[in-house]
């Protein structure tokens, strides 16, 4: 087990930046500089955050944001974007994909802690206030990421698809913005489209019955909406 930052990034010198700035905010801190060391160390250790390059000189970093969002003993590491990459469908990609923060090369380091920081606090607000939500034939429990409806098992949900239908479930019958599910619900900052393409996944993972209920309010958002 281990407890500090990864950080993946081929440049030595900004890995060594990166590294220092966190070290000096009180964080433990392991270097990778390849995909492939990154992946090895993903096999048998567990950071609390990763700090990823997107272009590194075995792959795309994606490829590491993609093992951590596809094993459930990482599902809840928060994964920070560091790249040179700064067009839209770049972010676009990353956010998809499962990142928290993208931030663009050159960096201040106050910002990369300051995301860290924020992060890793929403992190241990999770695991504080995992509880069970039901909802007539629904049964959600946040601590396990666990979906349940009619007594079967929903399989193969995003943390972010289980948060967003967490989030519509628990304040069902409001609507919820796709501002507001960015900022308070997600706390990340991302083009509001992105909502759109993790609710379409979302709703195709769901059983028929189940994604009936979840709506779009044109102009306004998302709501949950069980039946009569």
């Amino acid at each position: 087990m281990y407890s500090g930052i990864l950080i993946v990034e081929d440049n030595r010198e900004t890995c060594a930046l990166v590294e220092a700035a966190l070290q000096d905010a009180g964080y433990k801190t392991h270097c990778a500089y390849s995909v492939r060391e990154a992946l090895d160390f993903l096999r048998s250790h567990h950071p609390t955050l990763v700090v990823l390059d997107m272009s590194l000189p075995d792959g795309h970093g994606l490829e590491v944001c993609c093992r951590v969002r596809s094993e459930e003993r990482l599902a809840d590491v928060p994964v920070v974007a560091l790249t040179g990459e700064d067009k839209l469908e770049h972010k676009q990609k990353g956010f998809s994909s499962g990142v928290d923060a993208y931030l663009t090369k050159p960096i201040v380091m106050d910002e990369l802690v300051m995301w860290v920081k924020a992060l890793l606090r929403r992190v241990s607000m999770d695991k504080g206030g995992g509880v069970l939500l039901e909802a007539g034939d629904l049964l959600m429990d946040a601590r396990a990421q666990v979906v349940r409806f009619k007594h079967k098992a929903v399989d193969d949900l995003t943390r972010r698809e289980f948060g967003l239908l967490y989030a519509l479930v628990k304040n069902s019958p409001r609507i919820i913005s796709r501002r507001e599910i960015l900022d308070e619900i997600w706390r990340t900052v991302a083009v509001e489209n992105l909502v759109d393409t993790h609710m379409f996944n979302l709703r195709k993972k769901l059983p028929p019955e189940l994604s009936d209920r979840v709506q779009a309010v044109a102009g306004r958002g998302f709501r949950y909406l069980e039946p009569a």
